[in-house]
């Protein structure tokens, strides 16, 4: 079990799996058994330092049952490489999939680890030709990755951009045509998708209108949200010391509010 389900005492992840999936999500575990909703994704979806995060409130709103398959750091590869994970996706009435991580998808330049997809595993002959002043033994996630690569040549860097938006589009087509119910996408972050560009190493990079111009047509709904307040300093103050600086960069509760009611406004048509 990862490490990160179990060290924040005040509250009770209660890890769980589905369908056999190797991957662990935020509990209390769902039964499936009914028609249900599925919220894919990263830590916006996952709910870290938040004691309700918005897919609870979101089965509150809507009356359904909500499974939470967030995935702390995660990409799509996560998804496409646990059969476990993608059936209990896929056999959703409704899935709301968070648009994030693009980054950490595997492609011609880096690979990253099957599961744990922030993790970099090796860089490819090509990205080493791309940067032979490059030492890569020091590396291990792949924020670092790319900060070390714009700052030795921005323009270069590009190329990678551009490869990982790629690659990214191609897995998101790649896992939506697999859902079997509807599918809305989400946009959920302290900056609007308009904002982001895709040459430097940002908090979400690489994601941007034009790229999901190719996945929007095989999705019902892009439902984007960029909450009053990310997370307010009163709820950083309740965070262990040592994880405060990180908790400043996750959504809290009242981010996870606005989101859980912005999806429920877009989804209730298609659950009639």
């Amino acid at each position: 079990m990862d490490i990160s389900s179990t060290r924040d005492q005040a509250i009770d992840y209660a890890p769980c799996r589905y369908g056999g999936s190797r991957l662990w999500f935020r509990g209390p575990r769902r039964s499936l058994r009914a028609s249900y909703i599925a919220c894919v994704g990263g830590c916006g979806v996952y709910g870290r330092y938040v004691p309700s995060p918005w897919s609870q409130i979101l089965e509150d709103r809507v009356g359904r049952t909500v499974v939470n398959l967030g995935i702390e750091n995660a990409g799509i590869d996560a998804y496409l490489n646990d059969p476990g994970a993608l059936a209990t996706a896929a056999n959703a009435s409704v899935v709301v999939i968070q648009m994030t991580c693009a980054h950490n998808t595997s492609n011609r330049f880096y690979a990253t680890h099957p599961r744990r997809n922030d993790r970099f595993l090796k860089a490819s002959p090509s990205l080493m030709s791309l940067y032979p002043e490059m030492d890569f033994t020091d590396i291990h996630f792949t924020r670092h990755l790319l900060v070390r690569l714009h700052g030795i040549c921005p323009d270069r860097f590009r190329m990678v951009a551009q490869e990982v938006q790629m690659a990214w589009q191609s897995r998101m087509k790649s896992l939506v045509s697999r859902m079997h119910g509807e599918v809305f996408l989400l946009w959920f972050a302290p900056t609007a998708l308009d904002d982001i560009r895709a040459d430097i190493p940002m908090e979400e990079p690489f994601l941007d209108r034009e790229l999901l111009r190719a996945v929007m047509p095989h999705a019902k709904k892009l439902i984007e949200v960029v909450p009053s307040d990310w997370r307010t300093e009163d709820e950083v103050a309740t965070v262990p010391q040592l994880e405060q600086h990180r908790a400043r960069h996750l959504p809290g509760l009242r981010a996870h509010c606005e989101v859980a009611e912005a999806v429920a406004r877009a989804i209730v048509p298609a659950l009639q």
